[in-house]
């Protein structure tokens, strides 16, 4: 039983699930304000989705939780500015936020409805929530915290996001695993020569490409060196020193071995 925490999840276009990646920090890219469509009538914002049914592009009414809170300083077409970002949840999804109605204090581990809060979607298909100085925040008193915490499955994952705890068991390693060479300028992997054809020499870097399952579906993941390194208890100069060693193609071979295991 492998566990993955403070990683990202893509799912890919279609039912099966694809890379577990690094995504980019997506609330410190929000649109310009003044490029917002106006919100629709009140009336028709009555009926309320889940962070899990959230559409592109239009205006939404949800309740959810904040997970987490940051007051920051921005610079766009109106000027600099401070907001609100942070990750809201509820039990179906988390998504990122900002809020320009720095006048409304939201408070970490509260409950919020909010009316009218425009759903804008980036090119990887991932989604940040705006509050903007329009949007009607309500505090909700709630009892039972169960509706808004989120325990992530493969299954559930319907869009890219960032920092998801994922535990299951890792039921493939590819042969594409290990220590590889990376292009220093690119950072393209590199097995004669530089896919982009750069001149600026390659480092070792170690990556393990694999398959996780976790009862409700499985998906391709790409763990990163830190990552790696932890799952296979050996950071980067050991394998290094270890290719360097006389029986060098045994340890390699071990290293496969061993972490192949669930």
């Amino acid at each position: 039983m492998v566990a993955l925490h403070s990683s990202s999840a893509t799912p890919p276009n279609g039912k099966s699930r694809d890379l577990l990646q690094t995504i980019p920090q997506q609330e410190d890219h929000y649109p310009d304000p003044r490029t917002l469509p106006s919100p629709p009538p009140s009336p028709e914002l009555k009926s309320q989705l889940t962070l899990s049914e959230l559409s592109a592009g239009k205006y939404v009414s949800t309740t959810t939780r904040v997970v987490f809170l940051r007051t920051v300083e921005r610079q766009d077409a109106l000027g600099s500015k401070l907001i609100f970002s942070g990750i809201l949840e509820d039990s179906t999804f988390k998504v990122p936020f900002v809020s320009h109605r720095i006048s409304f204090p939201l408070i970490r581990n509260c409950v919020y409805r909010f009316r009218s809060a425009y759903v804008h979607e980036f090119q990887d298909k991932s989604v940040l929530l705006i509050i903007t100085e329009n949007t009607k925040i309500e505090p909700r008193n709630v009892e039972d915290y169960r509706e808004f915490i989120w325990t992530p499955k493969i299954e559930s994952i319907t869009r890219p996001i960032r920092n998801t705890n994922l535990q299951g068991v890792i039921t493939t390693v590819h042969r594409n695993s290990g220590l590889v060479k990376r292009c220093n300028n690119c950072k393209s992997l590199i097995y004669d020569s530089c896919p982009n054809k750069c001149n600026e020499g390659w480092g070792w870097d170690l990556r393990v490409s694999c398959r996780l399952y976790d009862g409700s579906g499985s998906m391709k993941m790409v763990l990163t060196k830190d990552i790696a390194s932890n799952v296979l208890q050996k950071n980067l100069s050991e394998l290094i020193l270890s290719i360097t060693a006389p029986n060098n193609a045994y340890i390699n071979n071990n290293l496969y071995q061993s972490s192949a295991l669930p």
